[in-house]
């Protein structure tokens, strides 16, 4: 499940960065981390298929601790929103997921590559998601949402 989740994750930040419609990108963000050379294929992900991504995520103060909400939700026939996600994590065993990298992580540049295939228990359609991030202080390391298609 926590592919399934860095995939949301970075499906939501390579949809912000490449401009996609109907986003929001929490300026606070750039003061802890930016993702920069992100590219997901393929776009729309589709369900069945593996998804290919990779990214180089700088890392602006060291992270000792954090939480990351995630949340996904589904509208259903424009009648109805399904929330197929909503968790919470420790931040830096999602660090060793997306990384391979354990806390405290220093200040620097990391690059990542992943691939994993998005299972069928996805209906198609659109979606919106949330990925949030907080310190240990109760900052907001990273906030993006997104609104994106599975087929």
């Amino acid at each position: 499940m926590s592919v399934l989740l860095m995939i949301l994750s970075v499906v939501l930040v390579v949809s912000t960065l490449t401009g996609s419609t109907n986003n929001y990108y929490n300026a606070v963000t750039k003061k802890f981390l930016e993702l920069t050379n992100a590219s997901l294929t393929p776009t729309p992900l589709k369900r069945g298929e593996k998804g290919y991504w990779q990214a180089v995520l700088k890392i602006k103060r060291t992270i000792h601790w954090g939480i990351v909400h995630i949340k996904l939700t589904h509208n259903f026939k424009n009648y109805t929103n399904v929330t197929f996600v909503d968790v919470k994590y420790n931040l830096c065993d999602y660090i060793i997921d997306i990384l391979n990298e354990d806390c405290p992580l220093p200040p620097g540049m990391y690059p990542f590559n992943a691939s994993t295939t998005l299972p069928h228990t996805f209906w198609p359609g659109q979606y919106y998601g949330e990925v949030t991030a907080y310190n240990d202080k109760e900052e907001q390391m990273m906030c993006e949402m997104n609104d994106f298609f599975i087929d």
